[in-house]
């Protein structure tokens, strides 16, 4: 009897430190921060359809806390588990789970954080930031549209690369509002949304050292001595050459950013487009553009007379003077793009030349191609199912060799 009470005593002993030390790790794992030497700012993401459980394994992930178990169970605890807020908080490894959770818990991110696609058009945006409370989408499609602020403030003047609107422009900042991922403060007004969106334009397009990327965008002479750099030349030097009628950096710009929309959105609505043909679709439609742009005059042949053709710019004057109330941008045109808008400067079926500007948002790669565009002989393309661009010299050669091939293809 005496030996049977002597090992409940050590079971229980043995309990009472093992409860003892595993309280002692929970108080530990909750109250203590995972690293107290380390106060660098993580931007931490929540995301549409997170769970606890995947918050909590990237938080262990980025090293903010120990235990991603243990973050579960005191969330759970916190009544944390009934929904987190998305957006983008700012913590650190200095700060205690418990801390994080109540960070968490209060539902109001630091930042929001926005990945705009590229080939989108200015009227599509506003959607993407209907999480920021200060955002207001009819003064962002005023301003996109006009290209002033409502202080008065001309962007195009503030942006020195951006061409100022003429009377026919639709939206005056289409094609500046770089499409790229941001982190957005709480707080953000339109304008600060519209003003982030175009200084990432110029940095991208004569970028700053490290320290200050924006450095030269405010500079015309700046930001071409320091200017993006495509194999090795300068884009300036290259717009100018590729498009001869451009009278100033500004111009030439605007007409490559034209190129590059066309193309951009040509290969975006292409059947079956995959990643593996992207890059050189984008580049052979980009140089059957070009060639239009640069030797329209000379061909001669009935169907595109002096016209540039394209069907997104068609589709862009349809939705322009009849935006879709679904929100559905870019259908496919349903009949003769000759009979759709047809009187609209972005009709590029019915009227002449180029129209007044892009017809969507690009980003660096896809502006590369519009101002350096690839040498070809084509003037006409389509796209078999499996995405790939087929393409002839004439008008001939496309309906008897390309046409036929758009039902073709083995993906």
């Amino acid at each position: 009897m005496k030996g049977f009470a002597r090992f409940a005593v050590v079971v229980l002993t043995l309990v009472a430190l093992v409860v003892g030390f595993v309280g002692g790790t929970v108080a530990l794992d909750v109250f203590q921060p995972a690293n107290s030497h380390v106060s660098t700012t993580v931007n931490f993401q929540v995301q549409s359809g997170d769970t606890t459980a995947s918050v909590a394994q990237r938080l262990q992930d980025d090293g903010l806390i120990r235990n991603a178990l243990l973050f579960r169970a005191w969330a759970r605890y916190k009544k944390l588990d009934r929904g987190i807020e998305q957006g983008v908080y700012q913590l650190n490894p200095g700060m205690t789970m418990d801390q994080i959770i109540q960070k968490l818990q209060v539902g109001k991110p630091d930042e929001f954080f926005v990945v705009i696609r590229e080939s989108l058009r200015a009227t599509q945006y506003p959607d993407l930031f209907q999480a920021l409370p200060n955002f207001n989408a009819d003064d962002f499609l005023k301003t996109a549209k006009t290209g002033i602020e409502p202080d008065g403030t001309k962007l195009w003047t503030k942006y020195w690369f951006i061409k100022q609107p003429g009377s026919k422009t639709a939206y005056a900042l289409e094609g500046y509002l770089y499409p790229a991922g941001y982190y957005f403060f709480h707080d953000a007004t339109t304008t600060q949304v519209i003003e982030k969106l175009l200084t990432q334009f110029g940095e991208e397009l004569c970028p700053g050292p490290a320290s200050n990327p924006a450095a030269y965008i405010n500079d015309a002479k700046q930001c071409r001595a320091n200017a993006a750099q495509v194999n090795g030349k300068n884009i300036f030097d290259l717009m100018r050459a590729a498009y001869p009628d451009a009278k100033d950096d500004v111009t030439a710009l605007n007409d490559a950013l034209i190129i590059s929309s066309f193309a951009a959105a040509e290969i975006r609505s292409a059947s079956g487009v995959n990643s593996s043909h992207y890059a050189d679709n984008l580049a052979g439609v980009a140089s059957v553009y070009h060639n239009r742009y640069l030797n329209i005059e000379t061909q001669g042949t009935a169907d595109i007379g002096y016209k540039m053709g394209s069907d997104p710019s068609v589709e862009y004057a349809r939705d322009t003077e009849k935006p879709p109330t679904d929100g559905k941008w870019w259908a496919d045109l349903q009949g003769d793009g000759n009979k759709i808008a047809p009187t609209n400067p972005y009709n590029t079926y019915t009227q002449a030349g180029m129209p007044p500007g892009p017809i969507a948002n690009v980003n660096l790669t896809q502006l590369e191609i519009g101002a350096s565009p690839a040498k070809s002989p084509n003037y006409y393309f389509a796209s078999d199912k499996c995405g790939v661009m087929h393409y002839a010299t004439n008008y001939n050669d496309f309906v008897n060799k390309v046409e036929p091939a758009m039902n073709s293809g083995s993906c």
